[in-house]
């Protein structure tokens, strides 16, 4: 059932780009359809189901409500420390959006934000680069295959409030400096699959599989609140931390490993931000997961894409030489699946 969930929204996916596609691109000398984003949702040329490909910029997109169906591509993300995939390096960075009434039903992909709001059922978040994601009244949200990171922030990576059914899976959910990587408060619950967490948490309603809980990040890393009795934790991995006893925090539940030694990543030294949670040849992590799978982002049937790059054809490579009446164009493009 959790398989054709995700199924059903990458049916989603490709119906949703067969709609009109406008272009949104804030730097000067490029031609697209609007310079402002915010121009492009209040349009009345962009209707419900439209789909907006949104270019990488040094300059951030800024803040805005979004208030009807649509689906937004950017580029991706860590596109300098992941070469090859983008010809242009820079990510669509906004700094605010709140998806809301009307906007049911969009779906968000290839983006960077330091804050999302979802206060609305059905939405896609995919393939992201997040500081903060704030769900209320958002069921029925899939949050798969994103990278949160807040850093200094004192705020929660994920924070959820009557918002049920949701489906995060696949995702990096890094620690925040004086706050939780994921609040799911009484009136929340879904699905947390394969992912590599770092840091606090409090979980209720959630089945769990497939994950890897670390306290690597920032932050102390000892505020841990699992409801045993209203959580399900199975073939999961607890990678060992000097600040915890896992074995004590409320997990209960089949196959998981607590305060397992090792090295678990191939690490920055080797990859990039996200790439370094490949992982490691002889991984703890390796063939945990249920059947036989592994644990973590890059395992399940969803594995993550790194620097997030959208399920469509992508050029990462192009030359004209400057001068001449014949000008021979080279371009290279990929799909991305």
């Amino acid at each position: 059932m959790r398989q054709m969930t995700i199924v059903v929204f990458f049916l989603l996916v490709a119906l949703s780009v067969c709609a009109t596609i406008w272009h949104v691109n804030n730097i000067p000398s490029m031609a697209a359809n609007f310079s402002d984003i915010g121009d492009a949702f209040n349009s009345t040329q962009v209707i419900a189901g439209d789909t907006l490909y949104v270019y990488g910029s040094p300059t951030t997109y800024g803040s805005y409500w979004l208030y009807k169906r649509l689906t937004i591509i950017g580029p991706g993300y860590f596109l300098g420390s992941n070469s090859g995939l983008q010809n242009n390096p820079n990510p669509a960075h906004m700094v605010t959006l709140y998806i809301d009434s009307g906007a049911e039903g969009s779906i968000i992909s290839g983006m960077t934000f330091d804050y999302l709001q979802v206060d609305v059922p059905n939405v896609v978040l995919q393939r992201n680069h997040f500081t903060r994601v704030y769900l209320y009244g958002a069921s029925n949200c899939i949050l798969l295959q994103n990278y949160f990171n807040n850093g200094p922030w004192a705020d929660e990576s994920i924070y959820a409030i009557s918002s049920v059914n949701l489906l995060i899976s696949n995702n990096y959910l890094g620690f925040a400096a004086a706050g939780y990587c994921m609040y799911i408060d009484d009136s929340s619950g879904g699905v947390l699959c394969n992912n590599v967490t770092s840091g606090d948490m409090r979980l209720r309603n959630i089945e769990a599989y497939n994950n890897i809980f670390t306290m690597d990040g920032f932050g102390w890393g000892t505020a841990i609140y699992i409801d045993s009795s209203t959580n399900s934790f199975h073939h999961n991995v607890f990678k060992a931390a000097d600040n915890v006893d896992w074995s004590t925090v409320g997990v209960t539940g089949t196959a998981n490993l607590f305060n397992v030694e090792g090295e678990f990543f191939l690490g920055t030294a080797t990859t990039s931000p996200d790439g370094s949670y490949q992982l490691c040849t002889g991984s703890p992590a390796i063939g945990a997961g249920v059947g036989g799978a592994d644990c973590g982002m890059f395992g399940g049937t969803t594995p993550y894409k790194i620097s997030g790059i959208p399920a469509i054809p992508t050029i990462y490579e192009f030359y004209a030489p400057a001068t001449g009446f014949t000008i021979p164009v080279h371009i290279s493009a990929r799909t991305n699946n």
